[in-house]
């Protein structure tokens, strides 16, 4: 039996006694594995808070996923003790249309289980790591590698954009890039079993605030203009809203809980965001093989893409929260390793290391009152029906 720890991925022995991430929320939004900090061109040391581009994704640390890898009869299973769920590591080599993949999986027995499935796009992404890609929890399939293969290795996902549809979604593994993919198409399967995993349970706190009940998570109602990507970091960092200090803007995993999988346009639920715009939404994850670049969610069909070049202006929604508090204040983060803590690296020197020891829990401020939108504000968003042809740059 062996544990993975996400950060680093680096296989040790299983601690005797070692406990899990618990929460009173039925789902943890893992964190996404990024460690490195960037700017608009490389990786540069993590900022200090008030400093140029902190508040981005490896500035915290936000539910740390616990794996373990377990061996039965020379099949390797990952049991991800943060969300319930269990994955098969390492499909079979053939590949399988839509339909005969949702077959495969039902028929499925691994490690004398018998209740695999096919996963959800959004279960699916939860083992990804935006840190490297592939992510190291992931084999390709046998005889295969990352490296010496022409074929995109993509993963089949049983959700569908609206139903009947001839598409359904995939996530290629090379880069965890998301796409639609022609149901007779031929991808791979990752089988997965455990509790299914849903968000999107959402409740009006009446002070420009959302909470998702599923996942603790706290949102902005009403979202900003768009902003590049740095300006997007401090604006988050800066908000004071619903008596709350502590917005940060999301990262790729948790701005992808608020898709409607849906025909809706926007892929949101507008009545709980009645500002939203089919358009794309920054999250605070860089893509690291092009640091000049960031993940980000376009709310006209939920996809995630890779390519958002950090110097557009795309549309912003704060969040807080994550690891749960023993604070009445409510959620709080877990600090990344400061500058003095972990020496800068170069590009070229980047290596995959042991993460440090997580901090001790601080605690958000919290405001005397709650803060309500300003509704003279003109940085946040009128909900429709809009002007069409404004110009938000």
């Amino acid at each position: 039996m062996i544990w993975l720890g996400f950060c680093s991925f680096v296989l040790s022995s299983h601690a005797e006694g070692s406990s899990t991430n618990q929460s009173k929320y039925p789902v943890m939004v893992p964190d996404t594995g990024q460690n490195s900090c960037y700017n608009t061109r490389r990786e540069i040391p993590c900022p200090e808070p008030g400093a140029p581009f902190y508040g981005q994704d490896a500035n915290f640390s936000i539910n740390v996923p616990e794996y373990e890898l377990i061996n039965q009869e020379g099949v390797e299973i990952i049991i991800d003790h943060t969300t319930g769920l269990s994955w098969q590591r390492r499909p079979e080599e053939v590949q399988r249309n839509w339909s005969e993949a949702i077959d495969y999986t039902d028929g499925l027995k691994l490690s004398s289980y018998t209740d695999w499935r096919l996963p959800e796009k959004q279960e699916l992404q939860t083992i990804l790591s935006y840190g490297s890609y592939p992510s190291p929890l992931i084999d390709p399939p046998a005889e295969k590698d990352w490296e010496s293969t022409h074929q995109k290795i993509c993963a089949w996902t049983l959700t569908t954009p609206n139903f009947p549809s001839l598409n359904a979604k995939v996530i290629c593994l090379e880069d965890n890039q998301g796409k639609l993919s022609d149901k007779y198409k031929k991808n791979y399967v990752y089988a997965v079993r455990g509790p299914a995993i849903t968000y999107g349970k959402y409740q009006d706190n009446g002070n420009g605030t959302i909470t998702d009940n599923m996942t603790g998570l706290m949102w902005q109602a009403i979202e900003a203009r768009p902003k590049k990507w740095e300006q997007s970091l401090a604006y988050c960092q800066q908000l004071e809203l619903g008596g709350f200090k502590d917005w940060r803007l999301p990262t790729i995993k948790e701005l992808s809980t608020l898709v409607n999988e849906g025909p809706a346009t926007p892929s949101i639920d507008t009545t709980f965001f009645p500002a939203a715009r089919p358009a794309a939404y920054w999250s605070s994850t860089t893509f690291t093989g092009h640091p000049g670049f960031a993940w980000y969610v376009s709310f006209d069909n939920g996809r995630r893409y890779n390519g958002g070049y950090k110097a557009r202006r795309y549309f912003v929604r704060a969040v807080r929260g994550g690891l749960i508090a023993s604070s009445p204040a409510g959620p709080s983060l877990i600090p990344r390793p400061t500058p003095e803590e972990k020496a800068p690296k170069t590009v070229p020197e980047i290596v995959p290391e042991i993460a440090p020891e997580i901090a001790p829990e601080i605690a958000p401020e919290k405001t005397q009152k709650p803060v309500l939108p300003d509704i003279d504000n003109m940085d946040f968003l009128e909900p429709y029906p809009l002007d069409p042809d404004a110009q938000y740059d």
